[in-house]
């Protein structure tokens, strides 16, 4: 039954907040026992896509059907929740000692993972949107709960979008349901192609308004710094790893199963791409630039890697709207690979806020020594973000760029190179102020992380590695996605991907680096070595400096960069939507006061007027 994959860790969620209540571990424990049975029933699922299951009820006179199905597509993204939530439950035991809100955190954390597993299993608009909303406002609460006095207004920012887009999509649904009396997917397709294609491009671009603000895709991009930079540490790593993916599971469903590519394929065509695909393929290379820059400019870690986070969304959707079969493969790459480095980043960070309470850069440094192995995991992550062999950030990456070329974007191309490039930048920033560096005196009884926080980063380190070596473990899926949505298939082996100019050889590559690794090991074992000196013993122009901040260069890194862009930072759209929401905020205040003002007699007029409304729209009489 596909309903107990949802239903089960919803129960459980309940479970583990009564229980965390006597002891702060217990809820953790549960969602990490919930998130293992997940994954091994879902591991079971593997090949049976003619799974299904359906209910049916009659409200105000229509029936209504409220469809679930496997496929490779949904089964690739329920599994990945489930893999995901194990080992940020695994993290959380040790790391919400302290947090006051761990009942609540463990209660939500449960509801999302099968709130986002309906999602994907859902095979009609209503089923999606009650899914979706669970999710939402689930999510809501866990930015809320974060302990910056800044994590409320982040949340109310995020629920604003999110809900405004949400409803946009509900109208569209109903309006699709009236012209079929179905809200399942299947007969939405059909209309969609057999109706007028202006109006059904219409339909499907309001439809895809939630999908687009849950990815942080430009120009709604603006709620991810602030949610990803005030949420919890630990739901930080499952918002950036996981949510943003569930928005592109929704456009790939647009895409795809409703058909939009088909629709618009014979409108007004750019370099052999129809015009909407282009511009699609456009917002993710402006999501890329966008996302670079403003990662750079950050002191915050978090709403750095946050940022990062918006740049890396921006490939996934470059490829997937090319539309080409190597496209396709590498976004559904990265959209893996980005999973496993940017949960790793955001766990080695949550590691270092739980040993030093802050997530400001300039006010760490010196940490490689006390906290080694978070170091490593940081260290993997960042330079599978950046896309250097031998590790899986690379070949993901290496794929679209194929695709890029093979069709002659050369915009799109500079756009994706410059965001590798650039990642440089970012992912060497807070290697350097929070890891290198001078220890700060206040810093120097710090040790590294408990063991069972030390685990989940193991892991991602060793996954992170495995599928750069061989990505034909993930193609596998890829390519059964692939043919279930009637793409073209790639050919690969288990350690190589042919793209349009060669094939890259993943195994020959990691033995090369090997290689050199072991030959600059032996280099260093026998080489004479270096006179060890304390970090503080050294002069500068005969003067001996005795505080480590003096020789540790960390506020504003990249303050000359940053003047190139400070002007078009402060007309920035952030500016724009600030302005929106605190007016959004006001209208809802004034709003409340007129509504919510304790009069009965005022509620009974509301109800008269709804049942007026609905009368006339026809829903009820």
């Amino acid at each position: 039954m596909l309903t107990n994959y949802i239903f089960i860790p919803i129960a459980a969620a309940f479970i583990a907040y009564i229980l965390n209540k006597r002891n702060r571990k217990a809820g953790a424990v549960i969602t990490a026992l919930v998130s293992a049975y997940l994954l091994l029933s879902l591991t079971a699922l593997y090949g049976r896509w003619d799974i299904t299951q359906s209910f049916n009820l009659s409200l105000m006179g229509y029936k209504i059907d409220f469809l679930l199905a496997v496929n490779p597509l949904s089964w690739l993204f329920a599994v990945m929740t489930a893999a995901i939530s194990i080992l940020i439950a695994l993290f959380s035991i040790n790391s919400q000692e302290n947090f006051k809100f761990s009942s609540v955190f463990n209660l939500n954390f449960l509801i999302i993972i099968g709130s986002m597993i309906g999602i994907v299993f859902a095979r009609d608009f209503l089923t999606l949107f009650i899914f979706w909303e669970l999710m939402t406002w689930t999510s809501f609460y866990l930015i809320s709960a974060g302990k910056k006095k800044m994590a409320g207004k982040a949340a109310y920012r995020y629920i604003i979008l999110s809900a405004g887009a949400a409803y946009a999509f509900l109208m569209a649904s109903i309006f699709i349901f009236q012209q079929t009396g179905s809200f399942a997917f299947d007969s939405a397709a059909e209309f969609l192609v057999a109706n007028s294609p202006a109006q059904s491009t219409m339909l499907l671009l309001v439809i895809s308004l939630p999908f687009i603000v849950k990815a942080g895709i430009f120009p709604l991009h603006i709620w991810v710094k602030d949610a990803h930079g005030n949420a919890p540490k630990e739901f930080s790593p499952f918002l950036s790893g996981m949510m943003l993916k569930i928005g592109i599971y929704g456009m790939i469903v647009v895409f795809y199963q409703l058909s939009f590519f088909k629709i618009i394929e014979n409108t007004i065509a750019y370099r052999g791409l129809p015009l909407l695909s282009y511009l699609f393929a456009l917002l993710g290379a402006v999501t890329i630039i966008t996302g670079t820059i403003l990662a750079i400019r950050q002191e915050d870690m978090k709403k750095l890697v946050a940022y990062s986070s918006i740049s890396q969304m921006g490939y996934i959707i470059i490829g997937i709207a090319i539309a080409t079969p190597l496209g396709f493969s590498g976004s559904m790459l990265h959209l893996m690979n980005h999973l496993i480095f940017k949960s790793t980043i955001f766990l080695a960070l949550a590691a270092v806020i739980y040993r030093t309470g802050t997530t400001k850069m300039y006010e760490m440094g010196g940490l490689i020594f006390r906290m080694p192995l978070t170091f490593a995991a940081y260290l993997t992550a960042i330079i599978a973000l950046a896309g250097i062999p031998p590790t899986n950030g690379f070949i993901s990456k290496w794929v679209i760029y194929q695709a890029l070329i093979e069709k002659g974007y050369l915009f799109l191309a500079i756009a994706a190179f410059f965001g590798s490039i650039a990642s440089f930048m970012y992912v060497f920033k807070p290697l350097s102020t929070v890891f290198l560096g001078q220890l700060k005196p206040q810093h120097q009884n710090i040790k590294e992380v408990p063991l069972l926080m030390k685990i989940p980063m193991l892991i991602l380190i060793l996954v992170i590695v495995l599928f750069g070596v061989f990505p034909g473990i993930q193609m596998n899926i890829i390519n059964q996605i692939s043919g279930y949505l009637g793409i073209e298939t790639v050919n690969y082996t288990l350690y190589s991907i042919q793209g349009a100019n060669g094939a890259w050889n993943s195994l020959l590559i990691f033995n090369i680096f090997s290689a050199g690794f072991i030959i600059a090991l032996l280099l260093f074992s026998f080489a004479k070595k270096s006179k060890l000196v304390g970090l503080l013993d050294t002069y500068s122009s005969g003067e001996y400096i005795t505080d480590a901040e003096s020789y540790h260069y960390a506020y504003q890194y990249y303050r000359p960069f940053d003047r190139l862009f400070d002007n078009l930072a402060a007309k920035s759209l952030t500016d724009f939507y600030e302005t929106l929401t605190k007016n959004l905020v006001r209208s809802g205040e004034g709003l409340r006061r007129v509504l919510a003002a304790g009069k009965l007699q005022n509620y009974a007029l509301y109800s008269v007027l709804l049942f007026v409304i609905l009368a006339a729209v026809g829903w009820i009489i």
